[in-house]
């Protein structure tokens, strides 16, 4: 399985315009952060050199991201939840549409489901004229039961981003969790014995809905992956320097991060 981190960043992306602290300002391509999201090749069972390509996520940065990364194809989408910094994206889909003449399953709980379906009622209106063509989606709703995508098992993890439902995904031996800050007793269960975890954490002061890096270093030392990195970062974090605080394992994701597990 191959993993790139398309964005790192938090609802605002770093940097943020017209700030001009030392993150905003940083000549380092690690500070600059695009808005989270991620993408996933995963073997799939039985069936030799195919791959299943998933999107965690539609940011609003997604075009950029697609041409970045060099991604020009994607089978499904899993939507954590319906933040606008996490779906704003979804009309950029219709590039994958056009390319390869396909629709894109679209994977989420009920309650995002149908702020997607508010946000982007265009989509499902019968009556939305089509000749600047809309994305071509199927909707899928998942619970917390495993699901599987062409053989590939999903298993989604429920926690909390303030009063907000957040679903996680764990994928094999890897697992992504943006927007995070509790996570219920009962999901840990689901984490055991994981390779890679991709983990919330906002930046060092507390935050009501979010994972400080202290707490994160806390979650993710309980999980126990043998390699963490932490997501969604504001620009209150310098990369450099907050590397070299973080423990042995737990390190800073950054954009165009890539690897395999």
């Amino acid at each position: 399985m191959k993993v790139i981190i398309l964005g790192s960043g938090t609802s605002q992306g770093v940097p943020i315009v017209g700030c001009k602290c030392a993150a905003c300002t940083s000549t380092n391509p690690k500070d600059k952060r695009l808005r989270v999201s991620a993408y996933i090749e995963a073997e799939i069972p039985k069936e030799n050199d195919k791959y299943l390509r998933l999107l965690i996520d539609t940011s609003p940065d997604f075009r950029q991201q697609m041409l970045i990364n060099n991604v020009v194809d994607i089978d499904a989408i899993l939507f954590t939840h319906y933040h606008i910094d996490h779906i704003m994206g979804l009309d950029d889909i219709r590039q994958i549409n056009q390319l390869h003449k396909k629709t894109v399953d679209v994977y989420a709980n009920g309650e995002t489901l149908e702020r997607i379906k508010q946000t982007f009622s265009y989509i499902f209106d019968k009556n939305t004229y089509r000749g600047g063509g809309i994305p071509k989606i199927n909707v899928k709703e998942i619970g917390l039961d495993k699901f599987s995508i062409s053989g590939v098992e999903i298993t989604p993890i429920e926690y909390r981003h303030g009063p907000a439902t957040v679903y996680g995904f764990r994928i094999g031996d890897f697992a992504y969790m943006t927007d995070c800050n509790k996570i219920p007793e009962k999901e840990y269960e689901k984490l055991k014995n994981l390779k890679v975890l991709v983990l919330d954490a906002l930046r060092y002061r507390p935050h009501p809905t979010h994972f400080s890096i202290d707490e994160a270093i806390e979650a993710s030392q309980k999980i126990g992956a043998a390699q963490t990195y932490f997501t969604h970062i504001t620009h209150d974090v310098i990369h450099d320097k907050a590397n070299q605080r973080l423990p042995k394992g737990i390190e800073l994701a950054y954009d165009r991060l890539a690897f395999e597990i």
